[in-house]
Parts: structure tokens; C-alpha cells; sequence
């Protein structure tokens, strides 16, 4: 069955992670998208052992500092940083006109200007897991889901009991094919059709 992210959250296959909502957004393709159940259901044991990862665009100065770069990175609580960068010309030396000039810029004189790439920031990978008050409300809810199912099998099994209790004694009332009913009346032609003491469909005594 197909489900998109609202389906997905009324059935409890949506973690109830701090970011996962947006994390799933992104890798579904949009809140709109249908995936299969069992893509929610890998998505959500996946977020729930591993966490998920995101990637986000920061400035160049991030990891600015003294040390390895990777550990500058880790020390910002990322995973890894990526370089990102640009192109742009810039002036030859001194001289009239901007320092800079846009990529897209027609007709740039080569013998003042030269094409440049610089830094425009990283993007870096962050890695968001399930803390402990996640995982205890997870868990919560799971018993709770649980104890819900618990409940509702008692209710049919009590419901089938009162069922075949009172279908028992209707069976037990009820006459079978073959049994003589008592009406009080003598049996059709053992007197006669009305002569003698009873006569045919005379009231019965008591």
C-alpha cells in the first residue's frame, strides 16, 4: 500500500525524532509523494538505530581555527564538510573599474581581468540521532499501541462468548424436526372428527 507523509504519521510510521519529519520530506521527494509501507517501515527502524543525516550550507569561516580541518569539523558537531565554490573575475593589479566582475559579465577585457574561483562555504553533513527521551517516548507508545490491541482482542473473544451462550440456549429451546408438540388435544383421528369428549380445535383443559 502507498502512503504519503500524512498516511504515514496516522499509522505510526513517522519517528518521533527531532528533524526526521523534514529528513523525510527530502527523501520521499515532497510531503505529497507516495512510498510504499515498507519504505516508511525501513525509513523508520533506520532513524530510530542509525538517526538520519543532513546537509547544510555554511559560511566559509566555520571552521576557521587551529587543528586538523576534519577535527575542527567534528568539533561543530558535523560529520564532514564539503568545499563549495564559485568563479568571478578579478582586476589585474591596479587600475580603473571594479575589483570584481560577475561570472556572466559579456566582454571582459582578458588583460585586465582573470577569471577567479573562491570560497563561498561548505557543505557540511550532520548527523541527528534519536536521544533518550526519544527513544522512552517511542517506547511508550509502542506499549501503549500494544495494551490498545491487548484490549480489543479481549473484547472480541468476550463478545463471541455472549454469542455462543445465547445461540446455545435458543438451540436448546428450539424444536427439532420429529418432536410431538402437547396441545393438549387428542392426535387427529384417534376419536373422530369431533365426536366424543373433545372437539377438534376445543380449548384445551388445564
Amino acid at each position: 500500500m502507498a502512503l504519503d507523509l500524512g498516511m504515514a504519521k496516522a499509522r505510526g510510521l513517522v519517528a518521533p525524532v527531532k528533524g526526521a519529519e523534514e529528513y523525510l520530506i527530502k527523501a520521499a521527494g515532497g510531503a505529497s509523494v507516495f512510498k510504499s509501507e515498507d519504505w516508511w517501515n525501513k525509513q523508520y527502524d533506520q532513524i530510530i538505530r542509525e538517526g538520519f543525516t543532513e546537509t547544510q550550507r555554511v559560511a566559509p569561516g566555520t571552521f576557521a581555527g587551529r587543528g586538523s580541518f576534519q577535527n575542527l569539523v567534528r568539533q561543530k558537531g558535523y560529520e564532514s564538510a564539503t568545499p563549495v565554490y564559485d568563479e568571478r573575475y578579478i582586476r589585474r593589479g591596479r587600475g580603473s573599474g571594479p575589483q570584481y566582475l560577475s561570472i556572466d559579465t559579456p566582454n571582459v577585457n582578458p588583460s585586465r581581468y582573470m577569471k577567479q574561483s573562491y570560497l563561498i562555504g561548505y557543505d557540511a553533513v550532520k548527523r541527528t540521532t534519536a536521544s533518550q527521551s526519544d527513544l522512552d517516548a517511542i517506547t511508550a507508545a509502542s506499549q501503549a499501541s500494544t495494551r490498545r490491541a491487548q484490549a480489543e482482542v479481549e473484547k472480541v473473544k468476550a463478545s463471541r462468548k455472549r454469542l455462543s451462550r445465547g445461540t446455545g440456549g435458543l438451540i436448546a429451546k428450539a424444536i427439532t424436526p420429529g418432536t410431538k408438540v402437547d396441545t393438549g388435544l387428542p392426535q387427529l383421528g384417534e376419536t373422530g372428527l369431533g365426536i366424543g369428549t373433545a372437539m377438534l380445535g376445543e380449548m384445551a383443559k388445564l
